[in-house]
């Protein structure tokens, strides 16, 4: 097991091409809270105790393709976005962590398949044995920074050393199972990391086919 500011570090940094690209970690603008510069280092954090959380507990990664305009990009965590902050607290980390959004005190952002995922987490009660992640880590956007667009191959190939960094910063082996095509292609890919498994990606009338996925083999393997 390594520490996680290796991977941190690497996260700040982000991918060689930003353009078309929010760092989440790294960057704010107006739809940040006050002091918006001050953020990133908030999604910092929040990552840093997510993984201190499983550091000693994960058994699985779940790896989908890209951080949403509503998750990561304000909580810091893949999958997650700042509604599982305020209702699933206690199963994202030990302690609260920060909501970043300019209006989260009124309306903390929600994301769907974020809701999908953690439902499962915490039906199966295995939230602690579970990491989230993503083949391409940093949040891929069209023509504005409220959109989401699929990652291209030469960006998803820059997410290979922070899968390796991650993996770096747990005591057990982690099998790696795919959620939708983006990351079973990577993975084909990157010969150092074996598919346990695909799992259909929750996004567009996925939802079904996830539960079931996950349920017949994470739970299975867990």
């Amino acid at each position: 097991m390594a520490d996680a500011s290796e991977f941190l570090r690497l996260l700040e940094r982000g991918p060689s091409d930003s353009r078309g690209v929010f760092n989440p970690w790294r960057d704010f603008d107006d739809r940040d809270h006050a002091p918006r510069r001050a953020m990133p280092a908030k999604r910092r954090d929040n990552m840093q105790a997510y993984i201190e959380a499983r550091e000693r507990s994960a058994r699985v990664i779940l790896l989908g393709e890209a951080p949403s305009h509503r998750g990561c990009r304000f909580t810091g965590i893949a999958f997650c976005s700042e509604v599982e902050l305020t209702h699933k607290a206690d199963l994202v980390a030990r302690r609260a962590l920060d909501l970043t959004s300019v209006d989260h005190e009124a309306k903390p952002m929600r994301e769907r398949s974020a809701h999908v995922i953690w439902g499962e987490l915490d039906h199966g009660g295995c939230a602690r044995e579970v990491v989230l992640w993503n083949a391409f880590p940093w949040h891929p956007y069209g023509e504005t920074v409220t959109s989401n667009r699929k990652p291209r191959n030469k960006e998803v190939e820059q997410g290979r050393d922070a899968l390796r960094a991650l993996v770096r910063c747990f005591t057990h082996p982690l099998a790696i199972f795919a959620v939708g095509k983006v990351a079973e292609e990577a993975l084909g890919r990157w010969e150092e990391f074996e598919c346990a498994g695909y799992i259909r990606h929750p996004a567009q009338g996925g939802e079904a086919k996830f539960r079931s996925q996950f349920r017949e083999q994470v739970l299975a393997l867990l």
